[in-house]
This record gives structure tokens, C-alpha cells and sequence, in this order.
């Protein structure tokens, strides 16, 4: 039995099913229900060679349409399969899908060649061409603006899907300008997010190494940071926006550019939505925190200070696996979590640090997530179930201590405090988002399913009215929560 690469049905009765295949070249056409194959008189083998990639029906349901990697593009009659036109070397690679217009009457088609044609069952003509490529130079298209998918929306407006993920609006009434409207984003488990709140942008890393961009205020994409030719040796034009050769672990915004650290063992430096250069790193780096001018990255062998965007130390090393870091604003203080489920409080002497301090067996598991109060004072520490706050101005003591906020179910990857530091938000492993309060300490706010897949990274926005939270996870999604009035409802 050979497989089937796509399939539709027939929006009308009588009912019909069609499907392409993806090994033989044919299209199989279906009576029913119950529904066989019918041969007699139908249009089988129209494609010559590969795969028949997609087969859809008009809405009316009058006509089927069949394209694949010989680069035709045929129509059948809807009810009887028979053949009505055959178009030959419509793209110059193969066409990977299609799509019919509201009135049935125009045909949709996208290709690896990096376009995208509008065709009319008029005449069987290409009546619209736009080239997605168009960024790209040289004669090859690049891996990433080929054309994988396409569709109508809102019954005539076509829209297209390239390889990396750009969605493009395509313009009916003009084919050249190629920058009307793209819209970005991620296709993998995001990782990291950094907030640059003086140009109103908000950065996110994706375990693909992908970096996107998007406004603030409105939510919306911007575009995708891109590496520039001369960033180092591994850089190749294949328009899969990958800044990083391996997974992004950590972003933050600096002084001057954006600082990201990923799975090739490299800090990488952006300025513009363009990352210009990069520094080599010893080992791989999983965390990156900063105070007001010191960055602090935590990698598998131990930490590396940096500062103005050059490493001043080598990896200091430590006798136990840091699991978290953050860094006071003042850049005197690094904690350090670790997976001896102790909080370690460094001194910071030039380009080490001292150890003065440690908050031993604080907590039965790992501390997976670190977060200081923004007036300095308290220290947020969580493992896989407990969280826990730390008088750090007075004597380290426990505000919260074990087992009062412990209705996480799995491993809590992000803490942050609202701008008031009267709310802590926390999210782990099990999709959830909590919320607590210091001043009603036995109540809570839970947001379960936040992110399919796990939270991985929070932050309150600072740059607007009420209490607005910033979230992504391991669903590939960035989401905005307006809390104001559940918080107020539950805290007062």
C-alpha cells in the first residue's frame, strides 16, 4: 500500500474524498460512503514524477486541483475526477501546496522556488506572481524563503508560510513590495526573553538558536535578529534567521546591545537586529544575569564575569553545580543556587568573587530559580515544589520558609516580583503561573496552562498602567497577562 501526502474532501454531496500520494505520483479518487476507489474514467496519473504534495477542492466543490514536485499544477472535475486542464512548469521548483479562493474561480500556489502564483480557471493563466525571495542575493533561493504552505484568509487575502516561519501578507494589487507585511516568530521551545524598555522592544531565544523582536506595547512582531556575514566563520545566508548554532540558554539587554548565550559555547552581541560579534567561551553557558554594569554567565564549569562586552575573568569555579545566579544591582553580591540545594552569596573583588556566605540545605531540592525584590531587600529562591523569600538587608532569614508556597507540581524554572514588590509571580514545568503575596501570604493566584510544555522565563513590564506580566514557555508562544484585577480581587 503506498502513502498518502495529502487529502480532501468534497464539500458537497455527492461525497467524494481525493488524496495525493506521496510515493506513486497519483491521485486516488474516492466514492462513497461507504467510500471505494474509482478507476473507471478518472484522471489517476496526471503528475509524472515525486510526490502529489497537495489536493484541495473548491468550496462549490465543482473542481479539484492537484499540485507536486514535477511543478504542474492540475484540475479535475469535482465530481467525476476527469481531467479539464493540465499547466506545466508553473514554478520552477516543486509546489508544495494550494489553496482556492471564496468563489472557487482562483488557485493559490507556493513553491520552493521562493514564490508565489495566483492562477485563474478561467483561462489557466497566472494572472499574479510574488516572490518571497527577493531578500535573498544570488540566483539560489535560500533554504529558508521557500514557500511550504498557503492559504486565503478572511475568503481573498493570500497569505504564505516560508520554511523559517515568516507568514507573508500578500498584496493583490502589488507584487514587488515584498516588505508590506511579514510576520514573524518562533516554531520551537522558547527559552529566554530580555525587555529593552527604551526602544519599546521586547527580545526572545528559541532552543533552534532563534532570536525574534516584538513591540512592547502592542504585542506585535517586529522582525527576526539576523547575524551579519562577517560574525564568524560558521555564518551561511540560508535565511533560517538562526543567530546561535545551537539553542539560545539565556538573553539580557546591556548597556550598549543585546547579550545572548547559546549551545555553541559563544556570548554573542547585537545592535540593531544585527549581531556583529561574538567571544568564545570555555564551557557551555546555561545562565546569564547582570546588576547595573556586571553580567554574570553561569556555564557547566563554574561562572565568567563580564563587562562592556568583553569576559574579565576566567571561570571561576565552584565545589557544586550552579542550577541559578542573579546579581544585585548594585554589582556587589552574585547568588549563586545550587544542586546542593544551597543559596551561595558572593562578594564581588575586581574579576572574582568571594565566597560570605551560604544558606545551607535551605531547601530539599535543587534551587532552580533565583530573583531579587527590585528595592534590593529580599531574595526570592524555588526548587522543584517550594519557594521561598530571604530577608537579605538584615540577617538572611526566612520571610516564607519551606513548605508554605508549595503548590507547584514540577520544577519552577522563573521568579520575578511586580514593579511594587508586593506580588511574586513563579512558573514551572506544570504549565502553571503562580502568584503570591507577602502581605496575604496563605492565599494565592494560580494560571494553570499557561504554556503547554512548561514556563520558562517571566517578567512584569514596568513601562505601563496596572500589573501586566510577560511570559513564555516550551509552547513556542509569548503571552502578555493583564493581572491587575485578579490580584486585586485576591490581595487587595
Amino acid at each position: 500500500m503506498k502513502k498518502a501526502s495529502s487529502c480532501s474532501f468534497k464539500p458537497s454531496r455527492p461525497m467524494r474524498i481525493v488524496t495525493g500520494g506521496s510515493e506513486d505520483s497519483k491521485c486516488i479518487f474516492n466514492a462513497g460512503p461507504p467510500f471505494k476507489r474509482v478507476s473507471d474514467g478518472v484522471a489517476e496519473s496526471c503528475h509524472t514524477r515525486g510526490s502529489v504534495h497537495c489536493v484541495r477542492y473548491n468550496k462549490q466543490g465543482t473542481m479539484i486541483a492537484s499540485v507536486g514536485t514535477d511543478k504542474m499544477a492540475c484540475f479535475y472535475d469535482g465530481k467525476t475526477m476527469e481531467l479539464i486542464h493540465k499547466m506545466e512548469n508553473v514554478h520552477n521548483a516543486s509546489i508544495y501546496s494550494c489553496a482556492w479562493n471564496e468563489s472557487g474561480d482562483s488557485l493559490l500556489t507556493c513553491s520552493a522556488d521562493g514564490t508565489v502564483k495566483l492562477i485563474s480557471t478561467k483561462d489557466f493563466s497566472v494572472i499574479q506572481s510574488w516572490d518571497i525571495s527577493i531578500d535573498n542575493q544570488g540566483s539560489k533561493v535560500a533554504q529558508g524563503a521557500m514557500q511550504m504552505g498557503c492559504a486565503f484568509v478572511k475568503g481573498d487575502i493570500p497569505v504564505s508560510v516560508s520554511l523559517n516561519g515568516n507568514i507573508t501578507i500578500l498584496s493583490m494589487t502589488n507584487t514587488n513590495d515584498i516588505k508590506r507585511k511579514q510576520i514573524t516568530g518562533h516554531q520551537s521551545p522558547i527559552s529566554s526573553m530580555s525587555l529593552d524598555y527604551q526602544s519599546g522592544v521586547m527580545y526572545t531565544g528559541d532552543s533552534d538558536g532563534v532570536i525574534c523582536m516584538w513591540d512592547i506595547s502592542t504585542g506585535e512582531s517586529i522582525t527576526n535578529v539576523q547575524r551579519s556575514d562577517n560574525a564568524d566563520e560558521g555564518f551561511d545566508q540560508n535565511l533560517m534567521n538562526k543567530v546561535h548554532q545551537g539553542a539560545i540558554t539565556g538573553l539580557l539587554f546591556g548597556k550598549r546591545s543585546l547579550l545572548s548565550i547559546g549551545w555553541d559555547d559563544k556570548i554573542r552581541f547585537t545592535d540593531s537586529a544585527i549581531t556583529k560579534n561574538s567571544i568564545n567561551l570555555e564551557s557551555q553557558p546555561n545562565q546569564i544575569r547582570k546588576g547595573t554594569d556586571l553580567v554574570v554567565v553561569m556555564t557547566v564549569n563554574g561562572l565568567i564575569l563580564v563587562r562592556d562586552d568583553s569576559v574579565v575573568s576566567d571561570v571561576i569555579k565552584v565545589p557544586y553545580e550552579p542550577t541559578s545566579i542573579c546579581v544585585s544591582t548594585d554589582d556587589r553580591f552574585v547568588y549563586v543556587g545550587g544542586k546542593d540545594n544551597s543559596i551561595h552569596i558572593y562578594s564581588v573583588n575586581g574579576d572574582t568573587i568571594d565566597e560570605v556566605k551560604i544558606l545551607a540545605g535551605t531547601h530539599l531540592q535543587p534551587v532552580y530559580a533565583l530573583s531579587l525584590s527590585n528595592n534590593g531587600t529580599m531574595l526570592a529562591s524555588a526548587d522543584v515544589r517550594d519557594i521561598c523569600v530571604w530577608n537579605i538587608a538584615e540577617d538572611y532569614s526566612p520571610i516564607i520558609g519551606k513548605g508554605r508556597w508549595c503548590f507547584h507540581s514540577q520544577k519552577i524554572n522563573a521568579l520575578t516580583w511586580s514593579n511594587d514588590d508586593t506580588v511574586l509571580a513563579s512558573g514551572g514545568n506544570d504549565d502553571s503561573i503562580f502568584f503570591w503575596s507577602l502581605k496575604k501570604p496563605i492565599k494565592r493566584i494560580q494560571y494553570p496552562f499557561a504554556h503547554r510544555g512548561g514556563v520558562t522565563c517571566l517578567e512584569f513590564l514596568k513601562n505601563g498602567d496596572g500589573m501586566v506580566l510577560a511570559s513564555i514557555g516550551n509552547d513556542g508562544c509569548v503571552n502578555q497577562w493583564d493581572v491587575t484585577d485578579d490580584v486585586m480581587k485576591k490581595f487587595g
